[in-house]
């Protein structure tokens, strides 16, 4: 199938059931001529009679043609919500407001730039009539989260002669919601009935569980913190002291920031290697981010976590198990947007951080993570190299 001035041309590899009309055509209307010469210059009313049945077949044919098209309508009848990167059930229905039925109609969908699938977007419907809707399958691949329209579609139709195929675009104002796909990490929630070791507490992410309150991490002392939370091993190690951070499980929660800012958001295959460039077409560091924090915000739900979801400059966003839809949305929306921290934004939690190399609140991030945050960042650089693991969590 190729496209030339918006319009499809069926090849030999496409499957179709609309006959070529252009042979047809022609030997009718050479017989038309022929007939017409043949019946001025021997007078024959036979061949008269031959030569207007003919023609009054050619106005059939086309008329009929683009009666078949006039009542119908496509309509997608399938979820509109979709995950990014995997396969896609999507059901189109033939629906027929007319009063005949109609048979053999083909359909070519206008898919959105970033939709794939593995055959052209050409459904066939055998017949449609008002007891019994027409429906065909298409199976779709997102490569990006965001929202998408599926707009138009051109319906094709064929006369019984097969000497017109009629085509006719109908609307189909269709949006559909593709969710990121989850990306798994090694920061994964470990109830914090084990006390941390300092020389753990780089590599793993220490969070609340529902039986209490329980240690989330380790930050540096402040005047009034309990003497029993110090952490005496980590004091010792780092000449300074040091306390267990304590969280009321499930109450207050653990904080998970999503760094947005456009200046530390950049295309993705800007900072990967040569072999991966022009893989992920469209994507940005931000994309990956979404998917590092999908993955943070099911497991630790799923876990019976409660988890302040912060995307600046948007207040923080308290979430449970029972909010799950609502933030999958706001993921699957997300767009980069500039924002300022307070000075002391540290000061009203403990929890993850997500940012890139590039972010502008490096050096706050840093004091963050020194209050007992964990820094993770993207692993993506200026110069064309990419990690081979799976990110930087900034060590303590």
């Amino acid at each position: 199938m190729e496209v030339q001035n918006g319009r499809w041309l069926f090849n030999d590899a496409i499957e179709t059931t609309l006959l070529t009309p252009r042979l047809r055509r022609t030997a009718l209307l050479t017989a038309i001529i022929a007939f017409a010469l043949v019946s001025l210059v021997l007078g024959i009313p036979l061949l008269f009679l031959i030569t207007f049945s003919l023609i009054l077949l050619w106005a059939f044919a086309f008329l009929f043609a683009h009666w078949l098209l006039r009542p119908l309508r496509l309509e997608v009848i399938a979820s509109p919500e979709v995950l990014e990167g995997q396969p896609n059930l999507l059901r189109f229905r033939l629906v027929n407001e007319g009063r005949l039925p109609r048979f053999l109609v083909e359909a070519w969908i206008t898919l959105p730039s970033e939709a794939e699938t593995d055959r052209p977007p050409h459904l066939v419907f055998g017949s449609a009539s008002r007891q019994q809707l027409a429906e065909a399958d298409l199976t779709l691949r997102f490569r990006r989260r965001g929202l998408y329209a599926i707009e138009t579609a051109e319906l094709w139709g064929q006369d019984p002669f097969g000497l017109f195929i009629v085509r006719r675009t109908v609307k189909l104002d269709t949006t559909i919601l593709v969710y990121p796909n989850p990306k798994p990490l090694a920061l994964m929630p470990q109830g914090a009935e084990q006390v941390p070791k300092w020389e753990e507490t780089a590599k793993t992410l220490w969070l609340p569980t529902p039986t209490g309150v329980e240690a989330w991490g380790v930050r540096a002392y402040q005047p009034g913190d309990p003497l029993r939370f110090i952490h005496w091993k980590m004091t010792a190690h780092r000449g300074d002291l040091f306390v267990r951070h304590m969280l009321p499980a499930l109450r207050e929660g653990g904080f998970l920031l999503l760094d947005r800012h456009p200046h530390a958001h950049n295309a993705w295959d800007a900072g990967r290697g040569a072999q991966d460039k022009g893989r992920n077409r469209g994507e940005t560091t931000l994309d990956e981010l979404v998917r590092v924090a999908a993955f943070l915000l099911r497991e630790w739900l799923q876990g019976g976590y409660q988890v302040h979801f912060w995307v600046p400059p948007d207040p923080p966003l308290v979430v449970t198990g029972k909010d799950w839809h609502t933030v999958w949305r706001l993921l699957a929306l997300l767009s980069p947007q500039p924002y300022t921290l307070p000075a002391d934004f540290a000061g009203q939690g403990a929890g993850v951080i997500l940012t890139t190399p590039l972010s502008p609140f490096l050096a706050q991030f840093e004091q963050a993570r020194q209050a007992g945050w964990t820094v993770w960042q993207l692993p993506w650089h200026l110069d064309g190299t990419k990690d081979a693991g799976r990110g930087t969590e900034v060590g303590r």
